[in-house]
């Protein structure tokens, strides 16, 4: 079976390699170039990379829609596999592989249509989430579902823990879903609007840390952001690790510092900072943060 595959960033890395095991791998899509380093050069993305190392033919369009329709009509793909791909596609596009496109989303939909829905898991406390299969349409995350695999979020859980085993798991349901709806044996499922629910793009301003929310939803903000940071002397703290603490007092209040961590005090409780970065320095324990800094006062 011919397959082109789009995607952009590792946590598509997993999906290419499984199809590229299986099936014929015929094209690789990805966004264009757009980070450099700090001589300057040109940093690949991930399944640019991958693309290369595999020597499959890739193609990079800054309009798909526009660039990408003749290209990928000539493929002749009978399906097209998207996964974080980062652009939409129009419905000449949906209509070229056979068996049309099925894309490999990081969350239990309809719920976290959208971007960075691993993230907001996280962030909004969910107790579990997971990988769908979707049949792409031209809304956005909006397409009939066609498998799906829970994960249960544990606690101790943070960002790239759960990204890690997510893009995991998308391989993996992918393959074992692909042959069965090919052959007709799997029936896709409109899904459930009433129970839909967007999330909208990460901005840097979402890792500033509010210390009047309680102590629960600072700590699941850095979970899901995998950092957050606060001010101390108008400089930017990072802060990577936090835990739960019944400790209270003004928000914003250093409560302690010690080498167990920083305890702050929030809107219910405090929280307890047990990886930090001043800037400029690595990231460290609380153990050998607090050899170069001693924070007391209030921060914001």
């Amino acid at each position: 079976m011919r397959v082109v595959f789009l995607g952009t960033p590792d946590f598509a890395v997993p999906t290419l390699n499984a199809l590229n095991e299986k099936y014929e791998v015929v094209a690789v899509v990805c966004q264009p170039d757009k980070a450099k380093n700090r001589k300057g050069e040109t940093i690949f993305g991930a399944v640019k990379q991958r693309a290369i190392e595999l020597n499959i033919p890739l193609f990079q369009f800054n309009k798909i829609r526009e660039e990408g329709v003749q290209i990928l009509k000539d493929l002749a793909p009978d399906i097209m596999i998207t996964c974080a791909y980062g652009q939409i596609l129009s419905q000449e596009i949906l209509d070229i592989p056979k068996y049309g496109i099925l894309n490999v989303h990081g969350s239990l939909l309809p719920k976290y249509r959208g971007s960075a829905p691993i993230q907001w898991s996280l962030i909004n406390g969910e107790e579990k989430t997971g990988i769908t299969i979707m049949k792409t349409a031209l809304g956005m995350d909006t397409g009939d579902i066609v498998s799906k695999r829970e994960i249960i979020i544990e606690d101790d859980m943070y960002l790239q823990e759960l990204y890690n085993a997510l893009k995991i798991m998308g391989a993996n349901l992918l393959i074992d879903t692909i042959d069965e709806y090919v052959s007709g044996k799997i029936v896709p499922v409109p899904q459930n609007e009433a129970e839909a629910t967007k999330c909208r793009m990460i901005t840097k301003e979402d890792a500033k840390i509010d210390f009047f929310a309680p102590n629960k939803d600072i700590r699941n903000r850095i979970r899901g952001l995998g950092y957050g940071y606060f001010l101390y002397n108008n400089e930017p703290v990072k802060v990577y690790k936090a835990q739960l603490c019944l400790d209270s007092g003004k928000q914003g209040e250093i409560l302690s510092h010690t080498k167990e961590g920083v305890k702050i005090a929030c809107g219910s409780g405090s929280v307890i900072f047990t990886e930090l970065q001043m800037p400029g320095k690595k990231r460290m324990d609380a153990k050998d943060f607090i050899n170069g800094v001693k924070l007391s006062g209030e921060v914001l």
